[in-house]
């Protein structure tokens, strides 16, 4: 970020430009009703389509960037629908940047006409509100019954990760739910951590066309065509946005590192498996490699303490100084739910992780995990997205969710956790299918059924299950509760 704002100080007139960042969590901290919300949580210089600056109306540069030259969608196949040409211009949820075919422009052209600039600003504020406040959704009122935790909302996210102790665990979320399941199949101790790296790519997901309902029914009718550049990879860093976006995540990385005294030195613990060279290497390091602060990457080292750069933020609404007040909620573990065998060579460009599930106490599905996933078009040609290709949701259930899904009373009335079911969302782009000419969100459903198999002793913890071995394809989620290590085989319904 201090490189592109020294680069865009090069511009004639524009020696003393500052880079700002966009507080994200503004106004919301501490100001739960719906009623209190900002009107605009999206600055709106981000957002109109022109400024008056110096008495003169000009196109602003903010609101969107024409590319210069062409950008090619590499993906195998006759259409290449995210290709975009010289002179496209960058858009947001609600609408669409999807020109790669001359039938992709057409219904761009259709589907965007359908917004006026002020609808469009409205309806994008109020879904990245909704990513950012919306806890786990449909929630049945039980009177004087505490509410679950909220684990699932960007702001609860951003919270949890200036919580967690470990660098590592921090920076990324592969460390992160490497532990989390560890601790489980270890110790059978449930700890929700959290990863900057998950309301990260949660803001992407919002700006970038990911609809998201809102408990009090806000943003009710999901729009199927939107596909904004911030949800991809690809396209994220032509959106003017993005810098903005990435100067918070580098305030919230300032704002870690003042609360657990890292400002001058990184710790990164070598038993962590984030912190190894994946397979197939990286650069010119080999596979398995441990990586260290002095692991060459210049100049990365002397780049911890941000100070020392000659820059630092302005007041923000996650100062240390809030730190009493700012802490995200403590979550007392009951059950750990673990998505896994999602592979994002399945699924053309991001997509978000939704799990639901209903009980005996809760007979109407309540959405409990939200993962957002930004992915590429096209993983073969990224040699990192290779080395994870696997995407992985790890749900923490603590007594308030349980007690919704099995009922109050339900360990005296010997229920157990298996008789929670459950559905995987596998919310992705629109797309073609074989069957349907028509453009389709991208949605699959799953549920699960409890795999057959026998109880062995666990080492002192519970019994594990040991399930035969199925020819389940590689595209089926599977569903595991890690605490008490029964597996659950996920079967395609719709």
């Amino acid at each position: 970020m201090l490189r592109f704002e020294q680069a865009l100080r090069t511009a004639p007139g524009c020696e003393d430009v500052t880079l700002p960042f966009w507080d994200e969590c503004a106004g919301l901290v501490g100001r739960p009703s719906v009623g209190l919300r900002p009107h605009h949580l999206i600055p709106r210089v981000l957002t109109m389509r022109t400024y008056e600056l110096d008495g003169q109306t000009i196109p602003n540069p903010l609101f969107s960037f024409k590319l210069k030259q062409k950008i090619e969608d590499l993906t195998v196949g006759k259409e290449q629908h995210y290709s975009k040409p010289e002179g496209y211009e960058t858009v947001r949820y609600p609408l669409s940047g999807m020109v790669g075919t001359q039938e992709d422009e057409e219904n761009t052209k259709i589907h965007n006409a359908r917004f006026s600039d002020a609808e469009s600003e409205r309806l994008l504020n109020v879904n990245v509100t909704n990513w950012l406040v919306t806890g786990p959704r449909h929630i049945p009122t039980r009177q004087g019954a505490k509410p679950p935790s909220d684990t699932t909302s960007i702001l609860a996210r951003y919270l949890k990760c200036l919580d967690t102790d470990t660098y590592t665990i921090f920076s990324n979320t592969t460390s992160q739910t490497k532990l989390m399941e560890k601790l489980c199949r270890e110790r059978n101790e449930g700890h929700w951590l959290m990863s900057l790296e998950s309301p990260h790519n949660g803001i992407h997901l919002a700006i970038g066309g990911f609809f998201q309902q809102g408990e009090d029914g806000t943003n009710a009718d999901e729009i199927d065509d939107a596909n904004g550049d911030m949800g991809d990879n690809e396209t994220a860093g032509f959106d003017p946005i993005f810098f903005l976006h990435h100067c918070f995540i580098d305030y919230m990385f300032w704002q870690w590192q003042l609360r657990h005294g890292a400002t001058e030195t990184l710790t990164i613990d070598e038993g962590d498996p984030g912190a190894k060279v994946p397979e197939g290497g990286i650069l010119d390091l080999p596979e398995g490699e441990q990586l260290t602060m002095d692991t060459p990457l210049p100049p990365f080292k002397d780049m911890v303490n941000i100070e020392s750069l000659g820059y630092t933020y302005g007041s923000g609404s996650l100062d240390k100084h809030h730190a009493p007040i700012l802490h995200a909620p403590h979550v007392s573990v009951k059950q750990m739910v673990k998505i896994s065998s999602i592979f994002r060579s399945k699924h053309k460009g991001s997509f978000v992780i939704r799990t639901y599930a209903k009980g005996p106490g809760c007979p109407e599905p309540i959405e409990i995990g939200r993962e957002p996933i930004l992915n590429r078009w096209n993983v073969s040609q990224c040699a990192n997205c290779q080395n994870h290709l696997e995407a992985v949701s790890m749900i923490p259930l603590d007594a308030e969710m349980l007690a919704l899904l099995l009922g109050d009373d339900w360990e005296k009335e010997n229920r157990t956790v298996d008789e929670i079911k459950y559905q995987v969302e596998i919310h992705a782009r629109s797309e073609k299918t074989p069957s349907n000419e028509i453009r389709k969100r991208g949605k699959f459903f799953f549920s699960p059924t409890p795999l057959v198999g026998r109880l062995v002793p666990g080492g002192g913890l519970p019994a594990i299950l040991k399930p035969p071995v199925f020819n389940v394809p590689k595209d089926m989620p599977t569903v595991e509760h890690l605490l008490r290590n029964k597996s659950f085989r996920v079967e395609r319904t719709a």
